[in-house]
């Protein structure tokens, strides 16, 4: 897979939630879970609310049944908050701003999920996710002119800027964002692209393209699976990030 020196990744996250039931945490996290996160020195406990919502059948019809549940939260993130993991019963997840390879965030996320199997022997994962956040961000002068289309094919796969052309006015345009969902049976994938505009709803006057891949699994599986899983997850993002970039962007990226 190709290294580039540079990398517009501002955020990856992964994430497993459980099989209701099959992992219950009262008090303390378990002592093998608590040292694979021994990099993370800050400690938050949280109480989260959860609505859930029930249909069951009566002789009248059926009834809505909701109530709010509350979710206890380890929260666990590293000196600067650049990397966070949060434990629960019903889920396990890692951020990380600053992305330092594959093989860094694939290592932490499985210490911590095998430390979660090993804790709970019973441990059954329904969705398996792995998300990179792309935010292309070209400002300086010699990258060219222009915010619109004319701009970013240079950039990003034509295929992609067809909506800022559509729009044809580069001082009017506030948000462009698009959506594109693959079903593969089980395995899933949702890629966003577009101008987002942090200063949203101000007309956008920043050259910054955003690719957020997400990719998951909703088949149940056990803790053995993940590593395979992440394995493919990794794989799919590299070729729709490749597919959605130019040669002239990977020349600003440079060969590692």
């Amino acid at each position: 897979m190709p290294r580039y020196a540079i990398d517009f990744i501002t955020q990856v996250v992964l994430r497993a939630d459980f099989v209701p039931g099959t992992v219950t945490i009262h008090g303390p996290l378990p002592e093998g879970v608590t040292a694979a996160l021994e990099g993370y020195p800050e400690r938050v406990l949280l109480n989260r609310p959860r609505t859930e919502v029930r249909v069951q059948k009566t002789p009248q019809g059926p009834v809505r049944d909701t109530r709010t549940i509350q979710i206890t939260e380890h929260n666990f993130w590293t000196q600067g908050r650049e990397a966070h993991a949060a434990v629960s019963s019903e889920y396990i997840y890692l951020s990380r701003r600053r992305y330092e390879g594959y093989a860094a965030v694939r290592e932490a996320f499985l210490e911590l999920s095998e430390a979660m199997g090993e804790s709970f022997p019973g441990l059954r994962i329904r969705r398996l996710g792995m998300r990179y956040v792309n935010e292309i961000k070209l400002p300086k002068a010699d990258a060219g002119p222009g915010l619109g289309a004319e701009f970013w094919e240079h950039y990003v796969n034509p295929l992609l800027v067809g909506g800022l052309r559509f729009a044809a006015n580069d001082g009017a345009l506030a948000r462009h964002m698009c959506t594109t969902e693959l079903n593969y049976g089980a395995d899933r994938a949702t890629i966003r692209y577009g101008i987002f505009n942090g200063e949203y709803p101000r007309p956008n006057r920043r050259r910054e393209f955003v690719l957020d891949v997400d990719a998951f699994s909703q088949a149940e599986m056990g803790p053995a699976a993940v590593a395979g899983k992440l394995d493919d997850y990794h794989a799919a993002a590299v070729q729709v990030f490749e597919a959605a970039i130019t040669d002239g962007l990977r020349a600003r990226m440079g060969r590692a």
